[in-house]
């Protein structure tokens, strides 16, 4: 009897092969991710390296023209007035408004340069003598602030006469209240280019409007509105129209900075929702640049048309914030509803019961604006959305080795199936001819050949006259 196995032994081949095949695949789809995973690290590091070489370069010219503005601010503020005669102790005067214009200015400039200074600028600084902390940096951006409210209120003092206390009060109020936010959220925000850099933008806004408060000749013009500093041929126009275009211009380039915190896999936020995000923060700049290019006596419509479009660009993802980043913080939610209920409040008294001035209302709705723009870059970035963040790395790392294992396993199981069904047939047809074949699959060791007439192991069994040799040689 002839009993071939080579069905057996193509099975057995063929599991073997199906193994390799599977452990390959794999082996390949494991090196894609890894591929895959790299490629976008790089690139997010590249972008991050390049945004913040970007907010660098940002900071130094803003903190610049922050000096300029103020120190011209300071200026006018000691300078003699114009009306008095023109003598030796009015040059005298005018000699010494200069000096402490200069000697604000730069200190100022310092003063922003420290605060805002970056882990190398700061180890710079400690190399120098300067020990600089999250405190004293605070505590310098704070102040410039303070300075700039107080001086906004001196420029404008007639516009609070009516008020309890004047305007020192209200530099009390203001001023205060300000450094004192500004010094909360800068000590604990200190290490985020992003804040620094918007910091600076917002400040450089509001210096602007200071310089042109302190040499405009419209008279009060807070009675008419904010924009009113931008109407005159001169300096005065030029600090607040300049002002206005590098703020929004430093807000149109800094909209994806400004939303690295909630394009995170942690927060659940999609590709379309970030870009509809920065969309809108690109439009508010570019709105905030038309109202400085359109100073609203030349073309009242389309100013009014960009102020108006820089709050509509601030409130639809405000309102929408939930549906464009579905797991945001829920207290950045919570403000950025409650910012657009004090917007629309802040016109409602304006518009329908004339309760404030237009001014009050433009200096309300754009620093609201600027509030939410902030909360935006810091609340996302808070240690316990980083351990979130962190948290869900880890659990899709997790998830990898999962799948991973539980491929391997799969494809192990599968070639051990085709294993034992190649060992099942070989045991069939070795009981079938009265021996045993050793093919390395478990059914056991080959037998030595004592025969020159044996046939090769891998080829096929015995035939019937070697078996029958075999038989007379063990009897």
């Amino acid at each position: 009897m002839r009993a071939r196995v080579s069905g057996g032994l193509r099975a057995a081949s063929a599991g073997a092969t199906a193994d390799s095949v599977v452990h390959a695949t794999i082996s390949l789809d494991a090196s894609l991710r890894a591929r895959a995973a790299r490629r976008r690290e790089a690139r997010r590091r590249l972008a991050a390296i390049r945004d913040g070489v970007a907010a660098s370069v940002m900071r130094r010219v803003l903190v610049t023209l922050i000096a300029l503005l103020l120190g011209v601010a300071v200026f006018q503020f000691f300078a003699p007035r114009l009306g008095v005669p023109i003598d030796a102790a009015w040059h005298d005067r005018q000699a010494g408004a200069i000096l402490l214009g200069v000697a604000a200015g730069a200190t100022v400039f310092v003063a922003l340069a420290i605060a805002s200074a970056s882990a190398r600028g700061v180890e710079l600084l400690h190399g120098f003598g300067f020990h600089s902390t999250p405190g004293n940096r605070a505590a310098l951006a704070a102040g410039s602030w303070f300075a700039v409210a107080a001086l906004g209120v001196h420029f404008s003092a007639a516009a609070f006469l009516s008020l309890p206390g004047g305007q020192w009060a209200a530099a009390a109020v203001l001023g205060g209240g300000l450094a004192t936010a500004v010094f909360c959220l800068h000590r604990v925000a200190v290490h985020d280019h992003a804040y620094r850099t918007f910091n600076l933008a917002a400040l450089l806004l509001a210096t602007a409007a200071i310089a042109s408060m302190s040499t405009t000749a419209t008279g009060p013009w807070w009675d008419v509105n904010f924009s009113t500093l931008g109407t005159t041929d001169d300096a005065a126009a030029f600090y607040f129209n300049a002002g206005a275009v590098l703020s929004g211009l430093s807000m149109a380039m800094l909209a994806r900075t400004l939303t690295a915190g909630l394009a995170t896999p942690a927060l659940g936020a999609g590709v379309a929702g970030i870009r509809i995000l920065r969309v809108c923060i690109v439009a508010i700049g570019v709105c905030l640049m038309g109202v400085g290019l359109v100073p609203i006596d030349t073309a009242t419509d389309l100013h009014n048309a960009f102020a108006l479009g820089a709050a509509v660009s601030f409130a639809v993802p405000a309102l929408g914030l939930r549906l464009l980043v579905p797991s945001a913080p829920k207290r950045l939610v919570v403000l950025s509803v409650a910012l657009v209920v004090v917007e629309a409040g802040a016109m409602g008294l304006y518009d329908g019961v004339r309760l404030v001035s237009l001014t009050v209302f433009e200096i309300v709705a754009f620093s609201l604006i600027f509030v939410w723009l902030i909360a935006l870059t810091v609340t996302p970035r808070e240690p316990g959305a980083l351990r979130a963040g962190a948290a869900e790395a880890a659990g899709i790392a997790l998830e990898v080795v999962h799948v991973a294992t539980r491929r391997v396993s799969d494809g192990v199981a599968s070639g051990q199936v085709a294993a034992a069904d190649a060992a099942s047939r070989l045991r069939l047809a070795a009981s079938a001819t009265g021996s045993r074949v050793g093919l390395g699959v478990g059914v056991g060791p080959p037998r030595r050949r004592t025969s020159a007439r044996a046939a090769p192991i891998a080829g096929r069994l015995p035939d019937d006259d070697t078996m029958e040799a075999r038989r007379m040689e063990m009897a």
